[in-house]
């Protein structure tokens, strides 16, 4: 999956990239402002946006992902460890996975987000992931 990281926190999002490349995933930008988010997503068209919700001076990580959603049809994850606000932004995410996280949560999460994307139930989710209402494919949970 081509994904784009949305994170402020340089040493999260360099993790982050590392996490997802070894499991075979392409980074395609990472961005620390709301700004250079979409035109990266213009750009690189990405399967996937791992979106922080506070991105400090950079914006909000939830107006991201709403402009995301509606100029270029794109998919978000929150990666927040913020779970308030996340779910009050529910209709801008497929869900949202808790900071802090592991490799094999962010690696499982990839895995029922793929089957949510491709309209399939996503099966066992891992500790941390939060799905949203995803158009009847998976119920909130949480």
């Amino acid at each position: 999956m081509r994904i784009l990281i949305v994170e402020d926190d340089a040493l999260l999002a360099a993790g982050l990239g590392m996490i997802l490349e070894d499991a075979g995933h392409e980074v395609v930008g990472y961005a620390v402002t709301v700004r250079a988010a979409m035109d990266l997503a213009q750009r690189h068209s990405p399967d996937l946006t791992l979106m922080d919700i506070d991105l400090g001076a950079g914006g909000s990580g939830i107006a991201a992902a709403r402009g995301m959603k509606k100029h270029h049809g794109l998919a978000s994850l929150f990666v927040t460890d913020d779970l308030e606000r996340a779910r009050q932004a529910s209709d801008a995410a497929l869900g949202m996975l808790a900071k802090p996280y592991d490799r094999d949560a962010v690696v499982e999460s990839l895995k029922a987000l793929e089957e949510v994307m491709a309209k399939r139930p996503p099966g066992e989710l891992p500790t941390g992931l939060d799905l949203f209402d995803t158009a009847g494919v998976a119920a909130p949970l949480g």
